[in-house]
């Protein structure tokens, strides 16, 4: 699912009108708008018109200018196109129906077609968009309420919410000061730091666990019920619930669980301990320097589950493609880490809620690790062919597949290393080579300093064509002057060159 999905058609063409003029720099001519957008002028007008409108409301955060040819866009530094896309999102009939199923449990349908201003008719056609939307997360809106299973709907209120990222309603006093204690006693168990990104995640989790249990929304697993949405190595799935539920941070897990719901007098299901943990694991909240993560590798092991040969099938896969090279200790513990975590989650969960404009799955594609990838989910697909169920579920994993590789590939390599060497004026001399040295390092596979003249270096940048500095170096870059923008070109290609060399 896309945010765009969730907005009105008007609306989706304002913010990809905005996203367009972002994308060149804030301003662009009407016929360059008319034809990205492929609409009339008097739907552009149309546009234009309503985004101005709601630049007005917007307390200068934002401004629409406009002239006979042209439009241009600017925002405030504090203000982004994601807030304005935000603000349009929690105002739209799809997202107010969601809301409202959240909020209370079930809709009145009267009530809320009064409430945002839509009529019957529109309301159940927004039902149908819906349900098309939520296939993908395995839910559906049936007779006013959301059907699905436990965990899917919390994986699916949790994506919305931090996408849309409701903040009025993620603050204080708005969250249960019970909830902020019960996230800090789950941080002290996991013994690591949350980051903010993480804390919203259980936050919004334990917020949606005491609102469903005033509904009596909760729906209990039966002992023999599957908790993964995924069907592959079933028996192993049942094996590692069984082995969590005897792990020491089950039991610290149930009794913080058991706490946070007795204090309002809910019932807590038996099941309701297993469905944190695995949230937690899908969702990636644990951190990687949690000693609890011991605990999940022995039960890993112990249960002998699938997670761990699928682990072993990319390690195999990228050593018989690279046999000589060799991950350094911090890079393996770190893509052991990431792959288990992307699996995790493509197993546990299914369906997905992109937060930027465009997909990013697609970019992989286009980049010269793209080989290795289809080479590797064409492996998997043959050995595994129950893991892959849509091309739309899919296709996250292969896109957090192909991150894994492109780090493993960039990390086998050996940095490029780069020697500066600048003359002129002393003061200014010494801000150029500075400059250059945070630039070129800003590509990340290569190292640069002042030119040593007792070393040897991958590349020599200079801006003095000597015959002493090429010798130092294995090539060597002229400058045209101090940071022209031909030589900033030029010299990003030539250090891609030689990294590329490195194969």
């Amino acid at each position: 699912m896309r945010k765009f999905d969730l907005l009105e058609k008007l609306e989706v063409y304002q913010i990809d009108l905005l996203i367009y003029l972002s994308n060149v720099g804030g301003k662009a001519t009407k016929k360059e708008l008319l034809h990205h957008l492929d609409i009339g002028s008097y739907f552009l007008s149309k546009l234009i018109e309503e985004l101005i409108t709601l630049a007005k409301k917007s307390n200068g955060r934002f401004s629409i200018n406009t002239s006979k040819h042209t439009i241009s866009f600017q925002t405030k530094p504090d203000y982004s196109l994601h807030t304005l896309f935000n603000e349009l999102i929690v105002h739209a009939p799809k997202y107010k129906i969601l809301e409202e199923l959240l909020l209370c449990g079930a809709i009145d349908v009267t009530r809320l077609c009064e409430k945002i201003g839509i009529s019957h008719s529109t309301y159940f056609r927004k039902i149908n968009e819906l349900n098309n939307l939520l296939t993908e997360f395995d839910l559906s809106i049936q007779n006013a309420v959301l059907l699905g299973s436990e965990l899917q709907v919390r994986h699916f209120y949790v994506s919305l919410y931090l996408v849309t990222d409701p903040k009025h309603q993620l603050k204080v006093p708005n969250i249960d000061p019970r909830i902020y204690e019960t996230v800090n006693a789950i941080q002290q168990i996991l013994d690591g730091q949350f980051s903010i990104f993480t804390r919203k995640k259980i936050i919004i989790y334990l917020s949606l666990l005491k609102r469903r249990n005033a509904q009596k929304n909760i729906q209990n697993h039966s002992e023999q019920a599957l908790f993964f949405n995924n069907k592959s190595d079933i028996y192993g799935q049942r094996r590692f619930v069984v082995a969590l539920k005897r792990t020491h941070l089950f039991k610290k897990m149930h009794k913080i669980l058991g706490t946070f719901l007795v204090y309002y007098s809910f019932k807590m299901l038996p099941s309701e301990t297993v469905l944190l943990l695995l949230f937690m694991i899908g969702e990636d909240v644990i951190p990687a320097n949690s000693p609890c993560l011991k605990e999940l590798d022995l039960i890993e092991e112990y249960s002998n589950f699938f997670i761990r040969t699928l682990k072993q099938e990319f390690f195999d896969f990228m050593k018989k493609r690279h046999p000589k090279a060799n991950l350094t200790t911090n890079c393996h513990v770190f893509l052991d880490h990431y792959v288990n975590s992307i699996v995790y989650r493509h197993l546990i969960f299914k369906g997905h809620i992109n937060y930027y404009w465009k997909l990013n799955y697609t970019n992989w594609k286009e980049s010269r690790h793209s080989e290795i990838v289809y080479d590797f989910i064409d492996s998997l697909k043959k050995q595994y062919p129950l893991m892959f169920v849509s091309s739309t579920h899919d296709s996250i994993l292969i896109e957090n597949y192909a991150h894994a590789i492109t780090f493993y590939e960039e990390s086998i390599k050996a940095k490029i290393s780069v020697g500066i060497f600048i003359e002129g004026d002393l003061i200014c001399k010494n801000k150029v080579t500075d400059w250059w040295i945070n630039y070129v390092e800003l590509t990340t596979f290569a190292q640069a300093e002042t030119l040593a003249t007792d070393k040897m270096y991958d590349l020599i940048i200079s801006n003095v064509d000597c015959t002493y500095l090429k010798k130092r170096g294995k090539n060597f870059f002229f400058l045209t002057n101090y940071n022209e923008k031909k030589d900033i070109f030029d010299l990003d290609q030539l250090l891609h060159d030689i990294h590329s060399s490195y194969y």
